[in-house]
This record gives C-alpha cells, sequence and structure tokens, in this order.
C-alpha cells in the first residue's frame, strides 16, 4: 500500500495545520509508484492531477485515495 495508512477519513474534513506540499510529494509518489505497476499512463496523470492541485482538491484526492490525512498535520 505504499506510504499510506488507509483508514476511514469522515473525520479529516476540515483544512486545520496541513502540511500540503509534503501530503503533495507523497500523493504523487504513490500515483506514480501505482500507475506504473499497474496501469501505465494513469498513475502519471493522476500525479500531474495532485501536482496542480489546489490545498481543498489536495484534500479530495488523499481521501479518495484513502490516506489518513491526520499523519500530516502538524
Amino acid at each position: 500500500m505504499g506510504f499510506f495508512s488507509h483508514h476511514d477519513n469522515k473525520k479529516n474534513s476540515g483544512g486545520g495545520d496541513i502540511d500540503y506540499e509534503r501530503l503533495r510529494h507523497d500523493l504523487i509518489e504513490e500515483l506514480f509508484a501505482e500507475g506504473v505497476a499497474y496501469s501505465g499512463d494513469l498513475g502519471f496523470l493522476d500525479a500531474l492531477e495532485v501536482k496542480e492541485a489546489s490545498h481543498e482538491e489536495l484534500l479530495r484526492i488523499a481521501r479518495r485515495e484513502g490516506v489518513n490525512v491526520d499523519r500530516y498535520r502538524r
């Protein structure tokens, strides 16, 4: 499962004090690795989406991927 611990993130709906750059970096690494392993270009396109995402979009993507956002709180 890579970098992330897959948990229910319903309680992580707020932005709080999140290290967005570390979250962005880990999402890009994880999505690229998954894409290479499973689907080729799809992981690359997902990684590009993360690279350009706003903070709100990063949280949405993280929830979609099952990321425990609490690990990124400062």
